[in-house]
């Protein structure tokens, strides 16, 4: 089974075992910086910890809630999603790649438009005023750098 997340137009299809609380998306900051900052490892250190409880049996008296059933669930969720999270990283980087070439070929279009329009509207002062946008555009200096 698996849970869907959206956003807009795009969808993220995650594991139930890993799918955001309902909180999730919707804290304030100040509700974010009251969250236990957990130290890197810590799905590692709850399996280890479940075998450790397993193997001493009645030796150690665990607090109440604590398994070694429960540190091993929690545990992989901890590194499951540390691992849908990096995948993520990778399509955001290629995504925002991707939009930097679109950007580019869509600003490189407009550069040899905005050429002719300006050498065209000294003969026909229409093309400047319906040109109104491009004009605007390029008025910035750093618009006109070729990418």
């Amino acid at each position: 089974m698996s849970k869907q997340i959206k956003q807009g137009n795009v969808t993220v299809e995650v594991a139930d075992s890993i799918a955001p609380p309902p909180k999730a998306g919707k804290m304030t900051p100040a509700e974010v910086r009251e969250i236990v900052k957990a130290r890197t490892g810590v799905g590692l250190v709850c399996s280890a910890s479940a075998t450790a409880i397993e193997t001493l049996g009645a030796e150690l008296e665990v607090p109440r809630g604590v398994t070694a059933a429960a540190l091993r669930e929690a545990g992989a969720r901890a590194e499951d999603i540390d691992l849908v999270i990096s995948n993520l990283e990778v399509v955001i980087n290629t995504l925002k790649q991707a939009n930097l070439i679109f950007d580019a070929e869509a600003h490189n279009l407009l550069i040899k438009l905005n050429d002719r329009v300006k050498a065209s509207r000294k003969q026909n002062g229409n093309i400047g005023v319906a040109f109104g946008s491009l004009t605007e555009y390029f008025s910035n200096t750093s618009a006109r750098k070729l990418t």
